[in-house]
């Protein structure tokens, strides 16, 4: 019995003990997490001042002594005033330099970090409205808005497809010192394609081709149109390589002439647009759409055909994009087939599938002009010609970070991973392209596009 006493009040003990040492651990821990968080925040701020000193002293007041000497004299004010939602969606009045483009109208915003009403990167910065918020912008609004902002870095570069509000909440889940940093980082190369001066035109015209100028949505409910009418559209991308190929083609650029629809893909053609004076909205491109238009297509019942690609890669993206978008997938087939002897049976399958959408993966040019000949007898509501994605689906070759397209460097990444076959296309091919922009801007839109050759 005593021995058993000995035991019983032993392991009490141990149980006493072990309690106060995992509540001391954890009182170690949460202490441990309070110092980190206050010398994070430490940190932020010291660099934010750091920042907002070096603007206000290299900038701010350079430019407001100039606007004193300028503005004053003949009457006209300095400032203008701009309400936005501030932290915990109170309102929160911002000066601008009154006239002056963007970049340098918001260069007051920097003073803001001194008083803390403002962050160097956080949300978003948006109009006030007296009106309450919409719930999901409830605790969006507790984050203190930021000059740098992960919705306006991808807006830069046209790729904020997923919209403001998806942005938003990933900036949140995201939010660290070290990734407000890494975005400061991305925010200095994507300023070289914001653009908010020159107005939009439905219509980009580059080379003597008509590009559509319209979001990732617009495009999307343009084909979800297509399909509930019936209306056969063909719809081509083109990138900065595509173009300079339709300068010496003029098969594929007749086939490009013929689409109901050119969809503008990469930076390049943001670029051409920031030195036309035409800005695009978005960089549409196919591997970004493709989740949009699986989504669409799985939510109306449409079925899609993947045609292209070597063997076995339309049936790898087919399974892939089915599992993760639930669309259905009428048929898959490799590219590697004799063009000119075995088409028909191809069409055959394609038309038998009833597929309401047809991708074709052959690659530029081959894969338009192999629409354009077909298309006659093409069953498909949407004929789409859609390069290497399915090499991306696949897993075969991978994308770009996220980081990278958000500052216009895909193009190098794709170098990396395919030298011997990419560095023509980039390393030559984008200033070439570059040089045929400036000559169409320079020599007038109504030449003919033989004229923009080398």
């Amino acid at each position: 019995m005593i021995a058993g006493s000995t035991a019983k009040e032993a392991r009490k003990l141990e149980k006493r003990l072990t309690s106060r040492s995992k509540a001391r651990r954890g009182w170690q821990r949460r202490l441990a997490f309070a110092v980190s968080a206050a010398l994070s925040e430490l940190i932020v701020r010291m660099i934010e001042i750091s920042v907002a000193l070096a603007v206000t002293l290299i900038a701010f007041v350079p430019v407001l002594l100039y606007r004193f000497a300028v503005r004053l004299p003949a009457g006209k004010p300095l400032f203008a005033k701009r309400a936005v939602f501030g932290r915990l969606g109170k309102p929160l009045t911002l000066l601008t330099f009154d006239g002056l483009s963007d970049g340098m109208a918001t260069l007051p915003w920097f003073l803001e970090l001194f008083t803390g009403r403002l962050a160097l990167a956080g949300t978003a910065i948006r109009e006030w409205q007296p009106s309450a918020p919409a719930p999901e912008q409830g605790y969006i609004s507790m984050v203190k808005p930021g000059i740098i902002s992960l919705w306006s870095i991808r807006q830069s570069s046209r790729i904020a497809h997923e919209g403001r509000e998806a942005t938003e909440w990933e900036y949140i889940f995201s939010k660290h010192p070290v990734y407000d940093f890494l975005l400061i980082l991305r925010a200095l190369p994507a300023m070289l394609f914001s653009e908010s001066q020159a107005a939009s035109s439905e219509i980009f015209e580059l080379l003597g081709l008509k590009i559509d100028n319209m979001t990732m949505s617009d495009a999307i409910r343009m084909m979800q149109q297509a399909l509930a009418e019936k209306r056969q559209s063909a719809i081509f991308f083109v990138n900065p390589d595509c173009l300079n190929q339709s300068v010496t083609d003029r098969d594929y650029r007749e086939a490009l002439t013929s689409a109901d629809h050119i969809l503008p893909d990469g930076i390049g053609l943001v670029i051409a647009g920031k030195l036309l004076g035409t800005p695009l909205l978005e960089n549409i491109n196919g591997t970004d759409m493709l989740p949009f238009l699986c989504t669409m297509a799985a939510a109306e019942k449409f079925s899609i055909f993947l045609l292209g690609g070597k063997p076995g890669r339309a049936e790898m993206t087919g399974d892939a994009i089915a599992q993760n978008y639930g669309v259905t997938i009428a048929g898959a087939m490799h590219g590697y087939f004799d063009h000119e002897k075995e088409s028909n049976a191809v069409i055959e399958a394609i038309n038998s599938s009833k597929a309401s959408i047809l991708l074709v993966a052959f690659g530029a040019p081959l894969q338009e002009k192999w629409i354009v000949r077909h298309r006659a007898v093409l069953r498909p509501t949407i004929l789409m010609g859609v390069g290497g994605l399915f090499d991306f689906y696949s897993g075969n070759i991978q994308r770009a970070p996220r980081w990278m397209r958000e500052i216009g460097l895909e193009w190098v990444y794709r170098i990396m991973q395919e030298p011997g076959r990419m560095w023509k296309r980039y390393v030559v091919g984008n200033p070439l392209f570059l040089y045929r922009v400036m000559k169409w801007k320079v020599l007038g839109r109504s030449l003919n596009s033989d004229t923009y050759g080398t």
